[in-house]
């Protein structure tokens, strides 16, 4: 964990520091290494839910110092438990930073417990995950509108044929970050945008398909800290009503992929 009660204040760990855990209010230590970032460990193995933060590494450390540091571990009381997140903006949306594997019941109880989220996994932990995308994306999407200048949203047709298949029927919007501790500067086209797989919109329960927003880094903030509420409401809404009136309107097309040399139906 990145911040403790030291004196009733959330304070980052120094050398040789004690403080205590916010959620279980046990004694931590300061851990600050050369190797790792500088944390706070619990200085008795707890059954703690903030036990989670002890070892987050550079990556997902990253992520949270890109929000004001009062919006960073911040306490969400649910059902009069204490429950930890890793950053919740001042307009209450949750985002979680995962690197880490996560068990399906642990994604599910974030999701049911929080509501109002959003998921960031790091997309280059597993050497597939990335080339897997590269190699599957073109062919398993088409563009379906275009909302701003530079944020556009995809179709994608067998998503987990492109995503891992553990975040591909979440509840809340899952954002890919393919560039991990590379340099932007240095990146190929693929891993300067970051891709939110939106949670599926099924008209007919046989449809395989789900939609991707690309949008690029530098307006991920933006978005986040402004209207993303309102924008994201609005997106799901124009999504439902699109597909809805292309099926009524318009016969089916069949989509045909050469190089897998089977046919497909569109979800239009």
């Amino acid at each position: 964990m990145k911040f403790a009660l030291v004196n009733n204040e959330r304070c980052e760990p120094t050398p040789k520091a004690k403080g205590i855990c916010p959620v279980c209010n046990e004694v931590v230590i300061a851990k600050c290494g050369k190797l790792k970032a500088h944390h706070w460990a619990h200085k008795i193995k707890q059954n703690c839910r903030n036990d989670r933060w002890e070892t987050e590494g550079e990556w997902h450390r990253n992520w949270k110092n890109r929000f004001p540091i009062e919006c960073q571990e911040k306490i969400i009381l649910i059902n009069g438990e204490k429950n930890i997140a890793d950053v919740q903006t001042d307009k209450g949306l949750v985002i979680e930073f995962q690197h880490s594997h996560l068990t399906p019941e642990e994604q599910k109880a974030r999701e049911n417990a929080y509501k109002d989220m959003i998921w960031v996994v790091d997309g280059t932990r597993l050497t597939y995950d990335f080339p897997r995308f590269q190699k599957n994306i073109k062919h398993n999407s088409v563009l379906f509108l275009k909302i701003r200048k530079n944020i556009k949203l995809f179709c994608v047709y067998f998503c987990d044929e492109v995503f891992p298949k553990n975040w591909t029927n979440c509840t809340v919007p899952v954002v890919f970050d393919f560039l991990g501790l590379e340099d932007e500067e240095k990146a190929n086209v693929f891993q300067r945008y970051l891709y939110f797989l939106l949670p599926r919109t099924k008209v007919k329960e046989s449809d395989t398909s789900t939609f991707l927003l690309y949008l690029p880094r530098k307006d991920f903030l933006p978005l986040i800290n402004s209207d993303w509420e309102s924008f994201y409401t609005e997106l799901i809404s124009s999504i439902i009503k699109i597909q809805k009136a292309k099926r009524e309107n318009a016969p089916q097309p069949v989509v045909y992929y050469g190089y897998r040399r089977r046919l497909r139906r569109s979800i239009f």
